[in-house]
């Protein structure tokens, strides 16, 4: 499941769900990512591996209006307020890869027993590659996203 996070545009902070994939976009939403954002449903696809900030503000005032927080005709306004505000500090596409939410981490040896189920691991000093990270939906993970451009 996706999430919209919003933090510090009160009365909104908050995370929001925000599953494209499994909720398809009505036509009056389309319209509104098309108004708010210039994207088209073929077009979506480059702008979430863009990390485009008008996109994922348009999904933030979408998810607000499907959780029943803000009418139709407040959604312009909201936007505007998003689109005002520092973005990545204010809205943010949470990407959860577990339905399952926490599990935690795993459990322990109960029985008392100190002795190890195989070797010991060996020592390296060599830098393991860095771990892909895994916000955005899941197709966009198909490729490399540029870093955004207020990250560099």
């Amino acid at each position: 499941m996706d999430w919209i996070v919003i933090t510090g545009v009160k009365p909104w902070d908050g995370r929001y769900p925000f599953d494209i994939a499994d909720n398809e976009p009505t036509t009056r939403e389309w319209g509104w990512v098309k108004r708010l954002s210039g994207y088209l449903p073929t077009t979506i696809e480059e702008g979430l591996r863009g990390a485009d900030p008008e996109l994922i503000c348009a999904f933030a005032v979408i998810a607000l209006r499907r959780a029943g927080k803000i009418q139709n005709d407040e959604v312009q306004g909201l936007f505007d307020r998003f689109a005002d505000a520092p973005f990545g500090a204010t809205v943010q596409l949470d990407t959860d890869s577990s339905d399952e939410g926490d599990a935690g981490p795993p459990a322990g040896n109960s029985n008392g027993s100190t002795s190890s189920s195989g070797p010991d691991s060996t020592v390296s000093s060599e830098t393991s590659p860095p771990i892909p990270n895994d916000s955005g939906i899941p197709a966009s993970a198909t490729s490399a996203s540029p870093p955004p451009p207020w990250g560099r």
